[in-house]
């Protein structure tokens, strides 16, 4: 393999390389994201234990509320996919919003890895073709 072959071959294995950095970017936004609203709702969820709010804003979809009265909040629905709904306990559902952070969180470290792993390997190429323009 000529110089330049060997250069045009790394060239391209970099940008290959930078893309996948993006989409792996792109993909712990994304689970910040979700975390931070997991997070957000284990706390709303914990401060329904200590007060009882008389109104809430009771959301009907694509940014619209309506105020309502707030009951009993002891059980909560929470929607498991499909459209299929199951009614449990606050500290249950703590439970299974404290698990899915801790999934999240494997998954952003497992992204990360994936990243420096990558970064790393850009590093190298890019010390490499320095080396032969030299």
């Amino acid at each position: 393999m000529t110089k330049n072959e060997d250069i045009q071959k790394k060239i391209v294995e970099f940008q290959v390389l930078e893309a996948n950095l993006k989409i792996l970017q792109d993909r712990t936004e994304n689970l910040n994201e979700k975390m931070e609203e997991f997070q957000s709702t284990r706390m709303a969820i914990e401060e329904l234990k200590e007060t009882k709010p008389n109104e809430a804003l009771i959301p009907l979809g694509s940014g619209i509320f309506v105020t309502g009265n707030v009951e009993k909040s002891e059980n909560l629905i929470v929607d498991i996919g499909s459209g299929i709904v199951l009614k449990n306990s606050r500290e249950k559902v703590i439970e299974i919003i404290e698990n899915k952070i801790k999934e999240l969180e494997k998954d952003i470290k497992n992204v990360t890895e994936q990243s420096m792993s990558i970064i790393l390997r850009l590093e190298k190429i890019r010390e490499e073709v320095e080396k032969t323009q030299k």
